[in-house]
């Protein structure tokens, strides 16, 4: 008996993995289509076909889901970056906004950071990218990529604030966003880099495109987060081209 118990288990767990991507991801096609406020319960459960008890069982609420969504949504890639701390930044925000059109719960996760109602994810894409920022620009001014007087602090604040600014402008064109944000990386950029770093520094929008199609945190992020999300299929297309 303990022996069909072991075996089951696991088939349970990827069951139960399964079921909560798919709560996740219909979740955040909603989201991202209608908003937070004109999404509710019954939609996901319409949508998924999923029973009451079968959604409760991973989440108590749609606060929790929608939490959930901006959390997995925003999720950065902790390992240590091959490049320098100046790149890092840049390669951070173009590889954010290369996913955010083609991935649902990006999609969602923008919307619900700036959605004022929703006091629970309201500005956790600065709140978590902030301090980020301004620890890889730290490093860039030990590394004197950084042109003195630039206060990483101040500039991490400015940085975040205009990516979020240029999300919001291409809302009803986000196939835009990967050229809008190289463009305004390069204006950032060029106020506070050395010229011998400027001079090497990659910010072509293609980059981000680039880094995900070669990145297995982008390809394993992308599986767990969104196993049957459509979009997904589009970005591993557009990576084997």
């Amino acid at each position: 008996m303990e022996n069909v118990t072991v075996q089951r288990r696991p088939a349970q767990q990827a069951r139960g993995r399964a079921t909560r991507g798919e709560i996740l991801d219909t979740a955040a096609a909603l989201f991202a289509e209608k908003g937070y406020s004109q999404t509710s319960i019954q939609d996901i459960l319409d949508r998924t076909g999923l029973k009451k008890g079968g959604l409760y069982y991973h989440f108590k609420t749609k606060q929790q889901i929608a939490v959930a969504v901006v959390t997995e949504g925003f999720a950065m890639d902790d390992t240590p970056p091959v490049v320098g701390p100046l790149q890092a930044v840049v390669d951070a925000s173009i590889t954010l906004a290369w996913l955010t059109p083609q991935v649902p719960v990006v999609k969602a996760a923008a919307r619900l950071a700036t959605d004022q109602d929703h006091e629970e994810t309201f500005g956790y894409l600065w709140s978590q990218y902030i301090p980020r920022v301004t620890q890889l620009l730290q490093e860039a001014k030990k590394l004197e990529e950084l042109l003195p007087g630039v206060r990483p602090d101040q500039t991490s604040l400015v940085w975040v604030a205009a990516y979020t600014g240029v999300d919001l402008m291409c809302r009803r064109d986000y196939s835009a966003l990967p050229w809008k944000i190289a463009e305004m990386n390069a204006a950032v950029v060029a106020g506070i880099a050395t010229p011998p770093t400027l001079a090497v520094l990659d910010m072509r929008a293609e980059r981000g495109r680039e880094l995900l199609q070669r990145s297995p945190w982008a390809a394993e992020y992308l599986s767990a987060v969104l196993p049957h999300s459509p979009e997904s299929l589009t970005w591993q297309e557009a990576s084997s081209d």
